[in-house]
């Protein structure tokens, strides 16, 4: 059951690479972009790490699961209606839904099944 938390390590280490490399990639041709889209996307990244590491903790100590994975998991669902409101505002591409949007979802329902299953 705690295999779930490791799903969440998962995608957000790979979201907070992901944030990391592109923002680092626009910095020599930023001149267009204002700075702090790169100071935003770079503490998004960081933040991303941050709650990686926490459930990365919470698999290794479950004892502390329920009111630490309670924030991520309303966290990830916050993500998810977020790009779903905006995907059918169409104001989100549907691939970025997809990454986004609905694997945030799928964390969300496999961290709200571990609270229950555990409370």
């Amino acid at each position: 059951m705690k295999e779930i938390l490791l799903v969440g390590v998962a995608l957000n280490y790979f979201g907070a690479l992901k944030l990391l490399f592109s923002a680092l990639a626009a910095v020599p041709g930023s001149s267009n972009l204002p700075q702090e889209y790169l100071q935003f996307k770079l503490f998004t990244a960081g933040t991303a790490a941050v709650f990686g590491s926490l459930y990365l903790y919470l698999y290794f100590h479950p004892l502390f699961a329920i009111p630490f994975l309670a924030f991520g998991a309303a966290l990830k669902t916050w993500a998810f209606l977020l790009s779903l409101y905006l995907y059918l505002r169409h104001r989100l591409s549907r691939g970025a839904f997809l990454e986004f949007g609905v694997s945030n979802g799928l964390v969300a329902l496999l961290f709200w099944y571990y609270i229950a299953s555990i409370a």
